[in-house]
């Protein structure tokens, strides 16, 4: 339909609905939840969902009723982990999503979902810029099947890291999230410390085996500011 600017009345609009439009409130628009979990036997590929709102942990079937779903074949999966995700739900019922697909991701915010597979104990798992943590597990006998942590240094952490950065926050910050806690067993503990530089952490820490650091390459003059600060450690049991 063509609209002919000249017809259009000019009239304020009354008193009362600008009241009204400035005391409606704006309902925030809510991000969609990421989340990913194994496809099954036989293939075990991965599958990729878009959620309008969190799904109820390992329910499989309503995610692929509510979500935006599709299949990633394994074999087009990243090498070196997720490139980067602010929000980030996993539901794990195989070894090779977290050690394929999450050791070395980048995630701010991260939920994991324990959907039963054989206890992970002595493994770890490396994850960049972590800052909050929820772990759900269905394991038999998990006397704490929800928690949640924030991952932040100690006092005397931050002072010492403050000293080193004059200030600035760290320009990497590791957690080393050692899979025993998604049995339920036990609570939450973490301790964080301030390692070595980037470019020398492998000549430090060598047997730390930190895929995601892989890709750090040596310094150089032509670094750009902050390849020579240390690297924030996050220890999480």
């Amino acid at each position: 339909m063509e609209m002919h600017h000249n017809t259009v009345s000019s009239a304020p609009l009354p008193w009362s609905l600008w009241l009204l439009f400035l005391l409606t409130p704006v309902a925030p628009v809510a991000a969609d939840v990421a989340l990913l979990f194994d496809s099954g036997a036989p293939t075990h590929h991965l599958r990729n969902c878009s959620c309008p709102a969190p799904v109820r942990g390992c329910d499989e079937a309503l995610a692929n009723a509510l979500c935006r779903c599709h299949t990633v074949p394994r074999s087009a999966l990243p090498p070196a982990g997720l490139g980067g995700h602010e929000r980030l739900t996993v539901w794990v019922k195989e070894r090779w999503v977290l050690q394929e697909l999450l050791n070395g991701s980048r995630v701010g915010h991260l939920h994991l979902s324990f959907c039963g597979l054989p206890p992970m104990d002595g493994e770890n798992v490396a994850l960049l810029g972590l800052r909050t943590l929820r772990i759900h597990s269905t394991a038999p006998g998990a006397t704490y099947p929800h928690q949640e942590m924030t991952i932040t240094p100690s006092v005397g952490v931050a002072a010492q890291l403050e000293a080193l950065t004059c200030g600035a926050p760290p320009s990497l910050h590791v957690t080393l999230l050692d899979l025993a806690v998604l049995s339920g067993v036990s609570p939450l503990k973490a301790y964080t410390l301030v390692g070595p530089t980037a470019h020398t952490l492998h000549q430090n820490l060598p047997h730390l085996g930190l895929p995601l650091l892989d890709l750090t390459p040596p310094a150089s003059p032509d670094d750009p500011p902050g390849a020579a600060e240390p690297v924030l450690f996050t220890f999480i049991y």
